[in-house]
């Protein structure tokens, strides 16, 4: 870790973590900005819901006061750049920019002390590159915090016309409290807790006191997806362990997975997978040449790999 003028602290990553790593933040009033280059990680609001962050990502957050999260990586090689920047430094830097920064200032101003803003963003070209520089730098000592604080200044800038083409764009930053994240939660829980039913957004909002607008940004954001695409995930997932792992006839997974009809659910399987639920235990149960070309099962996880990664019969 760098810290430059005690206004800006630099944390870069480049490692193989063996087992997964966590890390406790709390509020210091930072803006943050956390590169992630490779490497799954999650962000754990305590009993109130988890975001996912996929690399290659810009996730930029500021807690208030009251909210303190967990950042786990997992196991795998990681490269990460994370800047830390003080209120004040970053006041000064939007004033440079100038009336176009006044909807950061909005966004940032309205996070309450019980609430975390969040706003993830793909990476610009300058952005990563800045990025790998960082990670390549050869400097050493009073030449290296030289090279550090130029870069530094360097990707912020980079960093706020990403932010405000985003917000052109019509991408929302979202602010969420505490209650809002344990709604959200509720919600998922929800719609993995019996997957043969198909609650509306509406109903699934009633469900646990939101509306539904909120319900569905706050989902996407959190999970990355939108409740349908994340429920229809769950059911196709659940649908091939009952194939692959239970062995169960396909009607009877159409029925558990919300389908009434197996036609339906043929179709919305071979679109998901590329194949036909009928084909999913061949596909999953690779042969070993012998006399008896006995087929060997290896656990149900690897069964269900092997079905995901097989190639369609489809031409």
């Amino acid at each position: 870790m760098a810290s430059i003028r005690d206004e800006i602290f630099l944390v870069i990553s480049d490692c193989n973590y063996a087992h997964s790593r966590s890390e406790s933040v709390l509020p210091e009033s930072f803006v943050e900005f956390h590169f992630s280059l490779s490497g799954p990680a999650s962000v754990d609001f305590s009993d109130t819901g988890t975001l996912q962050v996929n690399a290659p990502n810009l996730l930029v957050c500021r807690q208030g006061a009251d909210v303190r999260y967990t950042v786990t990586c997992g196991p795998g090689p990681w490269q990460s750049v994370g800047l830390y920047v003080t209120q004040r430094y970053f006041d000064r830097l939007l004033g440079a920019v100038g009336n176009e920064a006044d909807r950061i200032r909005g966004e940032l101003a309205g996070v309450g002390f019980d609430q975390i803003y969040n706003r993830q963003m793909p990476f610009s070209v300058d952005a990563l590159n800045i990025v790998e520089q960082l990670l390549d730098s050869r400097y050493r000592g009073a030449r290296q915090m030289l090279y550090l604080e130029g870069k530094c200044t360097e990707i912020l800038c980079a960093c706020i016309e990403m932010w405000l083409a985003h917000a052109r764009a019509d991408n929302p930053g979202e602010t969420l409290s505490a209650r809002d994240l344990r709604l959200i939660e509720q919600a998922r829980e929800m719609i993995v807790g019996d997957l043969r039913l198909a609650p509306t957004i509406p109903e699934l909002a009633r469900a646990v006191g939101t509306n539904a607008s909120k319900l569905k940004r706050g989902f996407k954001f959190l999970y990355g997806m939108t409740i349908f695409e994340y429920g229809h995930r769950c059911r196709m997932d659940r649908a091939l362990r009952l194939l692959v792992g239970e062995r169960q006839p396909v009607g009877q997974v159409a029925l558990a997975v919300g389908y009434q009809h197996q036609t339906s659910f043929t179709a919305a399987f071979r679109d998901y997978f590329g194949f036909a639920p009928k084909d999913a235990r061949r596909l999953a149960s690779p042969v070993v040449s012998g006399p008896s070309r006995v087929v060997q099962h290896a656990d149900e996880r690897s069964a269900i790999d092997a079905a995901k990664s097989a190639p369609s019969d489809q031409t």
